[in-house]
């Protein structure tokens, strides 16, 4: 008996697939179910196996590519005025880290190594500077691990002053005293001075310690560039930081720097005399010991600056971190850091390793008033702790991690630059020009002169690689080209499970329909 109800239902089964078969959209099913020889059907069975696999496995690559690169950079569609970013800070380190006026570093080493007598103030002075010069790891392990806030007060001593190496300043056609644009900083080469950068209060965190005046830049101005949104429409020429609202040579940043050959100490810094100079993003800590380019003495320096910035699409925006590639300025929070940039980042990531391989973080790294300072002889621990943070960060990028989760910016500006040099004729100049006669004195002249190159620059932008729309194109239009395959498809599937069944049964008194 069940076997007769078994072979009705499958009569009755092949009935409703002929049907279907020879009427679907589906190409080469009506040839399953014709009276063809079994040769036929196998032919047709192999080619529709075969070419359902290769659709398939065109669909598992889209869908592939699709979750792991899911985004793209292109360029835009126009192209961005100079007036929408800011002028680049400017961060000018003299190479001579102290006046040696106000001591003399390389005549207290001789002193040490002659183990002659020196008084407390100068040995302890000597050991402050050491964090400033090249390591000599002999001298620095007879000095203490840590190092009070008195290591500031030395440090602001013996600096070399803002209006002793930049005397004038010219910026957008305007003469200035170099003191009014440029401010002093403490960063990983000692005292340094910067232009057009973020002060403490827009930079750092309320908790981060900063002595005296560094950091401290006054804004009267409302007009505040954003990182992600740009200046304000309604914004006029006073802004903060300042913009260039033209380019060319008549638009630019220029400084002339005046080095005195008596302030080189070629123990403390080996051969290199003049200035180090860092063009970078207003709102980022810049680490003259990794990127820097150098103004020699006596020469003329150009730097012809073009800006690249790339920028992410609102479709992309709603992808997590992890697909993008990049954090949005609240995704990544940073402990010292108001805003997130990929350089403080990092600069936060080896400040926290270090404290956690030390005891105590370098003089130039944010910290809190309770974080000790380290001193001299802790070189050999910052050297590892950075080697060490190195190798991390390599083992986990193989493995396709970071360690640091320093991932860029989705909103990055960056300015690409092209330098020139000639010889400055500087006594000549003054002569001419200021009526000022220059001694042979150790005194040597340089000029830096910075501008943009054009009125505007191209954009990049993250973009989908595949939107959703993109995504059931490609679906359908392989599932078309392999198979045929189409929503009226898919209907008709639907159709054939529901509604044929439903009125055959209604007019016919079987869901097969009529035999």
């Amino acid at each position: 008996m069940k076997l007769e109800e078994n072979t009705k239902f499958n009569k009755k089964l092949r009935n409703h697939l002929v049907q279907y078969s020879s009427s679907t959209s589906i190409h080469g099913f009506k040839y399953l179910t014709e009276k063809r020889s079994k040769i036929e059907k196998t032919i047709w069975s192999l080619m529709l196996l075969t070419l359902l696999s290769g659709c398939m496995f065109m669909i598992y690559k889209v869908y592939h590519k699709y979750e792991s690169c899911p985004v793209v950079v292109s360029f835009s569609t126009k192209d961005t005025p100079l007036y929408q970013i800011p002028f680049p800070a400017v961060t000018i380190c003299p190479e001579s880290k102290y006046s040696r006026k106000e001591f003399n570093y390389s005549k207290v080493y001789f002193e040490i190594m002659q183990d002659k007598e020196i008084n407390e103030t100068e040995l302890k002075n000597f050991y402050y500077l050491t964090l400033l010069c090249d390591p000599d790891l002999d001298i620095s392990q007879r000095a203490n691990k840590t190092v009070d806030d008195q290591f500031f007060q030395v440090l602001d001593q013996v600096k070399l002053n803002v209006d002793s190496i930049l005397h004038f300043c010219n910026f957008m056609g305007k003469y200035y005293s170099c003191d009014k644009l440029f401010t002093p900083i403490l960063i990983d080469q000692g005292v340094c001075y910067s232009f057009n950068n973020l002060g403490r209060e827009e930079l750092f965190k309320k908790h981060v310690f900063h002595y005296s005046d560094y950091y401290h830049v006054p804004n009267n101005s409302h007009n505040v560039y954003d990182t992600e949104k740009g200046y304000d429409t309604n914004s006029g020429v006073d802004t903060h930081p300042k913009r260039a609202l033209m380019s060319g040579a008549d638009n630019s940043l220029t400084v002339f720097f005046n080095y005195d050959t008596a302030d080189t100490d070629f123990i403390c810094n080996s051969f290199l005399q003049g200035f180090r100079v860092l063009i970078h993003n207003p709102w980022d800590v810049p680490r003259l010991t990794k990127h820097y380019f150098r103004i020699p003495v006596s020469k003329v320096v150009v730097a012809a600056i073009e800006p690249e910035i790339v920028k992410t699409s609102i479709e992309v925006r709603k992808f997590p971190p992890e697909k993008r590639k990049c954090y949005m300025n609240n995704e990544r929070p940073l402990k010292h850091f108001k805003n997130y940039t990929q350089p403080n980042c990092y600069l936060e990531c080896l400040t926290n390793y270090t404290l956690k391989q030390c005891g105590c973080v370098q003089f130039f790294m944010p910290r809190d008033n309770r974080t000790a300072i380290c001193g001299s002889g802790s070189g050999n621990c910052l050297i590892r702790a950075e080697e060490n943070l190195k190798l991390k960060d390599l083992e986990f990028k193989i493995l396709g991690q970071t360690f640091c989760d320093c991932k860029p910016s989705c909103t990055n500006l960056r300015f690409n630059m092209e330098t020139s040099h000639s010889d400055f004729y500087y006594k000549e100049y003054f002569e001419a020009h200021l009526n000022m006669k220059i001694d042979d004195d150790g005194t040597h002249w340089s000029v830096l002169q910075i501008y943009f190159k054009d009125e505007q620059f191209i954009t990049l932008e993250r973009n989908e690689l595949y939107g959703i729309t993109d995504l059931i194109a490609s679906f359908g239009g392989l599932l078309g080209l392999f198979t045929g395959f189409s929503l009226v498809s898919l209907a008709e599937i639907i159709y054939f499970c529901t509604v044929r069944i439903i009125c055959n049964t209604r007019l016919y008194g079987r869901w097969s329909g009529p035999q």
